[in-house]
């Protein structure tokens, strides 16, 4: 085996959310009363309390545009679908979420946005309000939210929540590595979770810059599934505290071309799939940061020729890998990104390419968010589930 797929799945998409672009550096300083604090969200300032508002969403939320599920008869061929989610999962400074809004629009496809909680929460003294688990008080691997941006976003989540597009999670601190989330217990877990659940729903009691965006036309309970940090996590811990919290899926598995299973515990397991990089001799996941990791040994620049080089060979990749299931098993193509302007833009421009050109080519594909492909699963005769799970993984 080369040196480059052991590199793919070492890494298995250390996916640094949110690049430079979108935050500001947090502070990391340790105080007494920064010591590592667990449970829900609160507001810390006893001496002058806020008054929660819940103002900025709606509950119950308001109706999606309904995804028309195709129910199949014993031996009908399915529809050819392509998932895309990004991590993260809000606005950039430089608009790329309104960018994929756009291109979803021209193709009537319906993504997933896992939003990182610490997004929605300013880099000031309210980030104080996060107490990650075993971690200081107010910090995250990842930063705190620009506060100016804090509105943008939360109109731009509304907008895709109004175009059809799923709202899901990829938690808050985005801690990685053996004291991060793999360490974590159930219970830590489900600290992260309600925690993240009061960050969204009470985003403008932490943001009064933003007092007039949203409000958001769902809640924390449209949240049925996510990725975690960096794919870590111990999955008895992680998974009973998902299922505590009413989630129906997880994406934080590797995995191949083939139809998602249902585990034993009810969860679906919705895994990144091993597509081969074209022309690389070598196989990678598919997200944005493993082929990163692998075409440019993991830098964020490159030069203008080493950027056309590898929005080229990313584009030609999901495209292989899209032709493999269309002719053969039809199981639907998983691939995860971030909101990120890695080597002069390179994934998102590779991205956007694919998904525009692929409509063209093929009509039939459907772009759907991973909550689509879990109802499309469960609206079948457990018959009809079980012929595509039993289909064999696809090869390219």
């Amino acid at each position: 085996m080369s040196r480059r797929p052991l590199i793919a799945l070492l890494v298995a998409a250390l996916a640094i959310v949110g690049v430079v672009a979108l935050l500001l550096p947090s502070d990391d300083s340790s105080t007494a009363a920064d010591r590592p604090v667990e449970g829900p969200a609160k507001l810390i300032d006893p001496d002058a309390p806020l008054e929660v508002d819940t103002s900025g969403v709606t509950t119950p939320p308001d109706p999606q545009p309904e995804f028309e599920i195709q129910k199949l008869a014993p031996g009908e061929q399915p529809p050819q679908f392509v998932v895309v989610s990004f991590d993260g999962g809000v606005e950039s400074k430089t608009g790329l979420m309104q960018r994929y809004l756009d291109t979803a629009q021209k193709v009537d496809g319906r993504f997933s946005f896992y939003i990182s909680g610490v997004y929605l929460l300013p880099d000031n003294a309210m980030k104080k309000n996060y107490s990650p688990p075993g971690k200081p008080r107010g910090t995250s691997d990842i930063g705190f939210a620009d506060p100016d941006l804090v509105g943008l976003r939360i109109n731009k989540l509304s907008e895709a929540w109004n175009a059809g597009h799923e709202i899901g999670t990829h938690y808050l601190g985005h801690f990685c590595g053996p004291t991060g989330v793999a360490s974590w217990s159930a219970s830590q877990w489900s600290s992260e979770i309600e925690q993240f659940n009061t960050i969204l729903d009470d985003w403008r009691t932490f943001n009064p810059q933003a007092a007039d965006a949203g409000p958001l036309p769902f809640n924390s309970s449209v949240v049925k599934g996510g990725r975690t940090p960096c794919l870590e996590g111990k999955r008895s811990a992680m998974y009973k505290a998902f299922k505590k919290a009413g989630y129906r899926y997880d994406t934080s598995n590797s995995g191949t071309l083939r139809w998602p299973q249902q585990m034993k515990n009810t969860l679906w397991d919705v895994p990144l799939q091993t597509i081969k990089v074209i022309g690389a001799g070598y196989a990678t996941l598919s997200m944005d940061y493993n082929f990163l990791v692998n075409q440019n040994d993991g830098k964020q620049t490159a030069s203008s020729a080493k950027c056309q080089q590898i929005e080229d060979q990313t584009y030609d990749s999901y495209s292989d890998a899209l032709r493999a299931v269309r002719d053969g098993n039809r199981a639907p193509l998983i691939l995860g990104n971030h909101m990120n302007d890695w080597v002069c833009g390179a994934y998102t421009k590779a991205l956007n390419r694919f998904i525009i050109d692929t409509k063209e080519k093929h009509p039939d594909v459907q772009f759907i968010s991973t909550l689509d492909l879990v109802n499309f699963m469960e609206a079948q005769d457990p018959a009809v589930s079980a012929q595509l799970q039993a289909r064999p993984t696809q090869a390219q």
